[in-house]
């Protein structure tokens, strides 16, 4: 991947070849920089494929500071700071089945109006979730060998 970043972020709406860790976390910067209070980002691939560096760097452009660890076992995450443009929070739904058992208060929190929402293995469970979204971006990661990742971005419809 190379070029402006302005050429980067139009790639952003497609598809992109990052070439290890930095290349990926780029692609991540260049998304957070067109991400409003109100957006969703939904995020599919498999285990290790590069999803958390992806929203990791997008948080960090949102202004995110301190630790950022994978909310794998606590499902969601919610940062709130004065550095921020708005109040982030970040979801992995790798360990819920499914939506039908959950209280859809209890994840409430995480999303609305003022926030920008991203969801790790959003496959089946996100779409309900991010009903109320004002856009929705739809982002899958995929292997292409072992430093190399394919990242289709699909910009809100």
């Amino acid at each position: 991947m190379s070029g402006t970043p302005e050429e980067r972020s139009e790639a952003t709406h497609g598809v992109v070849l990052a070439r290890g860790d930095e290349e990926t976390a780029e692609v991540g910067g260049d998304l957070a920089a067109g991400l409003e209070p109100g957006d969703v980002v939904l995020l599919t691939g498999e285990v290790g494929a590069g999803k958390s560096t992806l929203i990791r760097a997008a948080m960090r452009k949102l202004g995110v500071e301190g630790a950022v660890p994978s909310p794998t076992f606590t499902i969601g995450r919610l940062y709130e700071g004065a550095g921020q443009s708005a109040p982030v929070a970040h979801l992995d739904l790798y360990r819920l089945g499914g939506l039908d058992d959950e209280d859809p208060g209890l994840l409430s929190e995480y999303f609305g109006p003022d926030r920008i929402t991203f969801i790790e293995w959003s496959e089946g469970r996100g779409e309900e979730l991010a009903a109320g979204a004002t856009r929705i971006f739809r982002v899958s990661v995929e292997h292409v060998d072992e430093s190399s990742r394919r990242i289709r971005v699909e910009p809100p419809g």
